[in-house]
């Protein structure tokens, strides 16, 4: 009895530590590679130790099946499998199986597939290429790796600089409003909107009461690969009637209103109130005119300031009805787009009351966040998750391929054959081999 009771507790021990030893190395799929060329896509599941696999065709519709051995799939491998394609594979689909992973290649036409083992490199783990023929040239193009996903799909980045702080309140005005409150307050209400947007991130340059020069407020945008940089102020004047919010960008050409004028040496003797001296602000002026690059970043700043101003006229009064453009330092960024932002004059009675609210900052950074957003979704610069969302869910063309219905089609596809057939004017269900279908947006 008790050689077989210490028989049983070895068996299952045994079976325990081969159990846990299984699960303890079982590979994972660490990244996947596409490209295409000359007719053949390849795709290359990049895992960290070698593992078994078998590979085999499936018709109506087409695709291809990859089974791995004793592997897991990463995070990032999983969250971004949707994203793979290429003019024969439409998509990749994965299950779980067993001890390992089926992965299953959608195509969108016939297409001839062998699979080859690559050993690790220095660079790389043990590999599995999986390479697809099927008759097309198309010059080399590299599709995706999951490995960089999140690099392609980066935020865009917007840094909000809430003017003055510390040592320096900026304007005092009536009901004892401080500038260096109000347009943190602003700011913060700005930043946390932006935030909340998939896709957009906000980077204050001070989020608590502290001073900072104008340089360095320029220099936190860069450090954040920042694309638009938004100065939030508000001003007092020597009379009081003077009121209204505005939108400036910088000029160059030194042509301003008296106004203009007037604002940019206020806004500039921000350093002076650290024993800072701009007289040496020549040299960083003629930097800026020696680079062409600042023209179109000028423009660029005018057209978001025109989508930021369109907003906040619904909010505020408005001093001008379009952007204007001074020499503000703080602007003079010649690689990112720079907009400064007069809330309104604490001089005034009124806008140091509806600036002194709560209710109406939040309304008045609303605007302002409402005007960004919409500026670059509409201008979404390249490697943006925006960018990529937009291109995601656009329409795309297919060719029709032998063997192929419209039904079908609709159904890779998941569009409805109704929708299919109304995006390209059909009648019936009639199609023909070569024939180029919309296939909408899902």
């Amino acid at each position: 009895m008790h050689t077989k009771f210490h028989t049983y507790l070895f068996v299952f021990f045994s079976f325990i530590v081969s159990l846990v030893a299984t699960n303890a190395f079982a590979a994972e799929v660490r990244d996947i590679r596409v490209a295409q060329q000359e007719g053949v896509t390849r795709l290359v599941f990049e895992l960290s130790d070698a593992s078994e696999h078998r590979i085999f065709p499936l018709s109506n519709p087409e695709r291809i099946v990859l089974d791995v051995s004793n592997v897991d799939l990463s995070t990032s491998v999983v969250n971004g499998l949707s994203a793979l394609s290429s003019d024969v594979l439409m998509r990749v689909r994965y299950a779980k199986r067993d001890n390992g992973v089926r992965f299953v290649l959608d195509l969108a036409q016939k297409a001839k597939a062998k699979s080859t083992v690559l050993a690790a490199n220095g660079t790389y783990g043990p590999r599995i290429l999986v390479e697809l023929e099927y008759g097309v040239s198309k010059p080399v193009t590299v599709v995706k790796s999951l490995a960089n996903l999140s690099k392609e799909k980066r935020d865009i980045v917007i840094a909000i600089d809430p003017g003055h702080g510390g040592k320096d309140p900026g304007a005092l005005g009536q009901y004892r409003v401080r500038e260096k409150d109000i347009v943190l307050s602003i700011s913060k209400e700005l930043a946390s909107r932006i935030n909340a947007v998939d896709g957009f991130k906000a980077v204050l340059t001070r989020s608590t009461d502290t001073y900072l020069q104008l340089r360095d407020r320029s220099r936190v945008a860069r450090e954040a690969n920042a694309d638009l940089m938004i100065s939030v102020h508000a001003d007092a004047f020597t009379k009081s009637s003077a009121r209204g919010a505005s939108v400036w960008a910088l000029s160059l050409s030194g042509k301003s209103s008296e106004m203009g004028r007037w604002l940019a040496q206020q806004e500039n003797s921000a350093d002076l109130v650290g024993g800072i001296s701009l007289d040496d602000k020549d040299q960083l002026l003629a930097e800026v005119l020696l680079d062409m690059s600042m023209n179109s970043t000028i423009q660029m700043s005018l057209n978001i300031g025109e989508s930021v101003l369109g907003e906040m006229k619904n909010v505020a009064v408005l001093h001008k009805g379009s952007v204007q453009q001074a020499g503000f330092v703080v602007l003079k960024s010649p690689d990112i787009p720079s907009i400064l932002i007069e809330t309104g004059f604490v001089s005034n009675k009124t806008e140091a009351k509806n600036l002194s609210s709560r209710t109406y900052r939040v309304k008045l950074a609303a605007s302002i966040s409402k005007g960004v957003i919409e500026y670059f979704t509409k201008n979404a610069p390249d490697g943006t998750l925006v960018a990529w969302k937009q291109k995601k869910h656009s329409d795309y063309v297919y060719t029709v391929s032998k063997g192929d219905t419209l039904s079908e089609i609709a159904r890779r596809n998941q569009v409805s054959l109704p929708i299919l057939r109304q995006a390209n004017n059909l009648n019936n269900d009639v199609i023909w081999i070569g024939q180029k279908l919309v296939i909408p947006a899902g």
